[in-house]
């Protein structure tokens, strides 16, 4: 029998629907500064909506409810907020299209900066109102991929910061020298397919899940779908600045996956010295 602290706990989440988004950020902050608050969250709700773009919704679908997709444009994705939109307005938007209903038992979450990422640990505790929670991170594995691949590559290609792009010529020597089976991960629009592996770019989120969880090591400068790697449990050598390294070794790496950051030439490290310091990391 439910003692009367029980009952009230339980009387209160009952048709109290939480709802979180637009998220409209950079993927490797939704990925360790959102979805596993949201996660949490949910827990005190007996139904949670999501609003995401579509190609997000394999890091909710494990208990999200119901999910409303959005295609927001503006500036470029940054950190946890979209240059050159107003997110308050596109939210309106979507709430009248989409039809939502709201109610005195709705909670609106909206994106925000929680802590100071990406030096807040996983492991501190925030509030949201009256609830007090952690991140609630999980291991993303997919099902059986169709094919499994040695290693994988992000060749980075963006337009915001543009000078901290690969060259071409560079992964293909990376590949050349690693030999074996190699897949391009990424989008199409901001990520490179590297010339002999298979192109991947742009596969839904739960097959990324599957490839990168079988793959023995996942290599790229930093970047959301190595932020990835660190939740599918998935080795991974990541190159970037100095103050990077915290993130991928600590604070944004619950599951203690390997993980070898390379940060003494910066975001432009020579293909030989990551081919090398994957060598010596590997048979350490």
């Amino acid at each position: 029998m439910l003692g009367p602290n029980k009952l009230w706990k339980l009387m209160n989440k009952l048709d109290r629907t939480l709802i979180a988004g637009p998220w409209v950020g950079e993927f490797g902050w939704e990925l360790f500064a959102w979805q596993a608050y949201v996660r949490r969250l949910s827990r005190h709700y007996n139904r949670t909506i999501i609003i995401c773009r579509e190609s997000s919704k394999g890091i909710y679908q494990d208990f999200a409810d119901e999910f409303y997709f959005h295609n927001i444009t503006g500036g470029a994705s940054d950190a946890f907020f979209m240059h050159g939109i107003d997110l308050g307005n596109e939210l309106k938007k979507i709430i009248k299209n989409s039809n939502i209903q709201l109610n005195d038992k709705t909670t609106l979450l909206t994106p925000r900066r929680i802590g100071w990422p990406p030096d807040t640990h996983y492991t501190e505790q925030f509030s949201f109102g009256n609830i007090s929670i952690t991140p609630e991170y999980i291991i993303f594995s997919g099902e059986e991929p169709n094919k499994n691949y040695d290693f994988v590559f992000h060749a980075r290609n963006r337009q915001l910061r543009i000078q901290d792009n690969w060259a071409p010529e560079k992964w293909e020597t990376l590949l050349q020298k690693l030999g074996g089976t190699c897949a391009s991960i990424g989008s199409k629009e901001e990520s490179l397919h590297v010339e002999g592996t298979d192109d991947l770019r742009g596969i839904p989120l739960d097959e990324l899940f599957s490839v990168t969880a079988k793959a023995k090591c996942i290599f790229g400068p930093s970047s959301g779908p190595m932020h990835l790697s660190s939740l599918c449990n998935t080795p991974h050598l990541v190159w970037s600045r100095p103050e990077n390294r915290l993130r991928y070794e600590e604070n944004w790496n619950p599951h203690k996956t390997p993980v070898l950051f390379l940060d003494e030439h910066s975001w432009h490290p020579s293909s030989a010295y990551v081919y090398e310091k994957y060598m010596d990391w590997k048979h350490d």
